[in-house]
């Protein structure tokens, strides 16, 4: 049965097509039927009774035999036309001799024949119909011309051997069989391409129900994967919008200025219609703040626009107070009109975001739209809040901070001019006294004018006296200032890193934030090199940028990723700048670094910043 199974499998390979390996199957089993039951019986008989033939079946095992080699080396239709051809014309030689020799032909013949010669409908499938055409016309025309053949070698031969008796019933009951084997084998391959088409029938409809299933599953995967990228498409349009605006915060100090660049960059990008920008102000440490409209762009009400706008005084006062955001998609037509050369009109949405930090309000955002803005860009306007709050109040103790400094350099110079003129008047007090004294020695005569001189001199000490008490009130004013500088100087320790290196990059000086940010001791980073922080992911081109701009005497800014003792990492925005002494050469180097706390934002300015330097 293995032996069976094996010469039926010669010639099937995975590269063929079902059918394909299917014939060749049939085409095997065929070559073994003739042989077994045809080729070797007819051998035997040709041996006994007519040995002139022998040679015809002994060709036929021979053909057989090559049908197996023809299969084994891959040369199927070959094997295939052996298979469908060579049965019926070596049957047509064997009975074309005989029928030389009797004139009469025993119909057992004639049925191997006709069984031999629908072969081809087993070997050949109608996709195989060029194959097919040509074996059946092929066999047609030898089983027709039987009678014609011209491959006759023997005259006379007595043929009742297969006319009568034992072989005649052999030969007979053979032919039935081969035909009804041949008839079965038909019918066993209708039936089961009847079989094969109802099952891929079925298979066809599950795999319907499975890709109309998988079609659902695809479409919700595909809006999940649209929402997803629509997603991270509107976070990174954020993140865009983020850094843009604290582009501009680096690049202007001054807050009005910031404000107007700041509030036409924004209006823009959200396309909005509107926009205004209110800061907080106090004219008086002791008196209430208010806010004070720095700029608008395309701005315009009905109503008169008020340039300070007190705690609850309409929405921008009511933001204020409630520190929250206040979103309106029904605004009276007399509030706001958005302005065209074509006309005017009211808005459909007005958004007012609280510019706040710790709590603490540094400014009112108002944008207003004739479209609803989506979520993505509300939540920008919120994300913008605390970085801008953040920007102006480093804008307010810059200039404060700038402005104290001036005040501080008059009043010294106020000080030291009243110094050189208190002593000068002490040195006249001085030689007064000793011309006094020199004229008491004199006449009794320069005693009126001796007191006219004391008189003068009384004045002199008053005045000298209300000098002496300008100056305590004026060194008190300058405690005061000092005291004013202490407090800033606190403010920035907290939330500033404040470094100082002397020429060759030895820190010399820390603050406070440094430590907290870096985790290392004052006394680790005393004496040190700024490298001590420096981060691997920082090329070498960015320091030496650094060190060519500060010795030239400029200020260097940038982006900056460092790494702090237990190895973490924190972005700052570093501004290092040189100080100068009397004769303008810098003398050390003092840093200030603002700690970026989103990574992304810090990630997206460190990538803008090597691509402008050409580093990426």
């Amino acid at each position: 049965m293995n032996i069976f199974f094996r010469l039926q499998n010669i010639g099937v390979h995975n590269k063929y097509p079902n059918y394909v390996n299917s014939k060749i199957r049939l085409c095997n089993a065929i070559a073994l039927f003739n042989i077994l039951f045809v080729a070797l019986p007819f051998s035997i008989i040709s041996y006994f009774y007519v040995q002139e033939l022998i040679v015809i079946p002994l060709i036929g095992i021979l053909a057989m035999s090559l049908v197996w080699f023809f299969n084994k080396i891959q040369l199927i239709y070959l094997a295939r036309v052996f298979s469908a051809l060579i049965p019926l014309l070596l049957a047509a030689l064997f009975n074309a001799n005989l029928l030389q020799a009797s004139n009469s032909l025993p119909l057992v013949l004639y049925l191997i024949m006709m069984a031999f010669s629908v072969i081809p409908f087993l070997v050949f499938d109608i996709r195989e119909k060029g194959y097919l055409i040509f074996a059946v016309l092929f066999n047609l025309i030898i089983f027709v011309g039987v009678e014609y053949l011209p491959f006759v070698w023997i005259d006379s031969v007595d043929v009742s051997f297969i006319t009568e008796g034992f072989l005649f019933e052999l030969n007979y009951v053979v032919s039935v069989l081969l035909l009804f084997i041949i008839v079965f084998m038909l019918a066993y391959i209708n039936y089961r391409s009847e079989l094969r088409s109802q099952n891929l029938i079925e298979n066809n409809k599950k795999q319907t129900q499975e890709l109309h299933k998988s079609e659902d599953i695809l479409k919700k995967n595909l809006e999940e994967v649209q929402k997803a990228q629509e997603e991270e498409k509107n976070r990174a349009w954020v993140t865009e919008g983020l850094g843009r605006i604290n582009e501009l915060t680096r690049q202007h100090d001054n807050p009005a200025q910031l404000s107007k660049e700041v509030i036409s960059e924004i209006v823009k990008y959200v396309e909005g219609n509107q926009g205004a920008i209110y800061l907080v102000e106090k004219d008086d440490e002791d008196e209430e703040p208010y806010m004070e409209m720095k700029a608008a762009f395309a701005f315009g009400r009905k109503k008169v626009i008020k340039d300070k706008v007190r705690p609850g005084e309409g929405l921008i006062g009511q933001c204020y107070l409630e520190k929250d955001m206040i979103y309106l998609t029904d605004v009276p037509d007399d509030f706001v009109r958005i302005k065209s050369g074509l006309g005017d009109a009211p808005p459909k949405n007005i958004v007012i975001i609280p510019l706040m930090t710790n709590e603490k309000i540094e400014g009112i955002l108002e944008i207003a739209s004739f479209q609803v803005l989506p979520d993505y860009k509300v939540d920008y306007l919120k994300n913008l809040g605390e970085s801008l709050a953040t920007s102006f109040n480093m804008n307010k103790i810059n200039v404060n901070t700038k402005r104290l400094l001036e005040l501080s350099q008059e009043q010294e110079e106020q000080m030291r001019s009243q110094a050189e003129e208190l002593h000068q008047n002490m040195e006249e007090l001085q030689a007064t006294q000793e011309e006094m004294e020199r004229k008491n020695k004199e006449t009794e005569e320069q005693n009126q004018q001796l007191q006219q001189q004391e008189e003068e001199l009384r004045q002199n000490m008053e005045e000298l006296s209300a000098q002496s008490d300008e100056m305590e009130r004026q060194m008190k004013d300058m405690e005061k200032l000092q005291a004013e500088m202490k407090a800033r100087e606190d403010i920035l320790n907290e939330s500033t890193i404040i470094s100082e290196a002397d020429l060759f990059g030895t820190i010399t000086y820390v603050n406070d934030k440094l430590i907290e940010v870096a985790k290392y001791s004052k006394e680790e980073m005393i004496g040190k090199g700024h490298n001590l922080f420096r981060h691997p992911d920082m090329p070498s081109e960015v320091f030496k940028l650094l060190w060519d701009t500060i010795k030239s005497g400029k200020v260097f800014r940038g982006i900056v990723k460092n790494r702090a003792k237990d190895g973490s990492v924190y972005w700052v925005d570093a501004v290092i700048s040189p100080v100068f002494d009397a004769d303008g050469k810098p003398k050390k180097y003092v840093g200030v670094r603002y700690v970026i706390e989103q990574e992304e934002v810090a990630q997206k300015l460190f990538n803008e910043q090597l691509e402008r330097l050409g580093l990426k």
